[in-house]
């Protein structure tokens, strides 16, 4: 039996083994995906576990994104672009590092409904988004983001890094603008938290008037204090971190197992409809 670990701190209360084994159960596959409290000063040693042991590869989330570029063998183009990797395959000893948060976010964002005429269905385009984090997964979304034409302000508690985002991400000559953190006015056209900020029942834009699109990445199995303040608010559109986490996830498990996944079984296994 071949695993899959998900690499992190914290990651107790992470939904992907739930979803993951599942799919892994319907297709009859013989793997485990396990979670896998890693420190930062564990995160080396844990991925020479990776080539050594009979393991498929791993997820990786916060706080290990982008700080797992340098201990990868390879690393695939669209990461390398982002920033950040999100899943490793095992290719004998080589490690590969792969992202596939972007795919989940405009996944995501392809569900609901339509802004614009574009073809793929994106529901943005020559908007501004404020994305609120500089991690791995804002890194993600703020690619996606300017490549369908959009503005990008990008907000976090700790500047250096927005401004490290900034500099490093874009496209035609475009790249995200570092903003303050958000207080009073609506800050644009749509807000993503991209932040774990929600996790412990704060919330994240608390005394910031919503616009008219909501996309709270933090998948939870309760709705986070934003996405219940979101709904009960007239005319805004709320994206739940539960349907970015289990597009990326159904998109991770191809690239481990070289097969589709079984996506409505991963949905069933999330804790709530989405």
């Amino acid at each position: 039996m071949a695993q899959v670990w998900l690499i992190g701190r914290p990651v107790a209360h992470s939904l992907s083994p739930s979803m993951h084994n599942a799919a892994f159960a319907k297709l009859g596959l013989p793997h485990r995906y396990e979670a896998k409290e890693t420190a930062d000063d564990q995160l080396a040693a844990t991925l020479d576990r990776l080539r050594r042991d009979d393991i498929l590869g791993a997820n990786v989330t916060i706080p290990h994104k982008e700080s797992v570029l340098r201990l990868l063998d390879e690393i695939d183009d669209e990461a390398r672009r982002i920033g950040a990797v999100n899943t490793i395959v095992s290719r004998g000893a080589r490690l590969i590092g792969y992202n596939t948060d972007k795919y989940g976010f405009e996944k995501a964002l392809e569900t609901q409904p339509r802004r614009t005429s574009s073809a793929d269905g994106f529901p943005f385009t020559n908007e501004r988004i404020l994305i609120l984090g500089a991690g791995g997964a804002a890194r993600a979304c703020a690619l996606a983001l300017l490549e369908h034409g959009n503005d990008v302000d990008i907000a976090n508690r700790d500047p250096a890094r927005a401004e490290a985002l900034a500099r490093s991400i874009e496209v035609d000559g475009r790249r995200p603008q570092v903003v303050p953190w958000p207080r009073g006015r609506e800050p644009g056209d749509a807000i993503v938290n991209a932040t774990p900020l929600g996790l412990g029942g704060e919330e994240a834009f608390e005394d910031v008037q919503l616009p008219k699109w909501v996309i709270d990445l933090v998948p939870t199995a309760e709705e986070t204090p934003l996405v219940k303040r979101a709904k009960a608010t007239e005319n805004v559109t709320v994206v739940d971190g539960l349907s970015m986490l289990l597009h990326q996830a159904a998109r991770s498990f191809e690239l481990w197992t070289g097969v589709p996944a079984p996506l409505e079984t991963m949905r069933a296994a999330l804790p709530r409809p989405i």
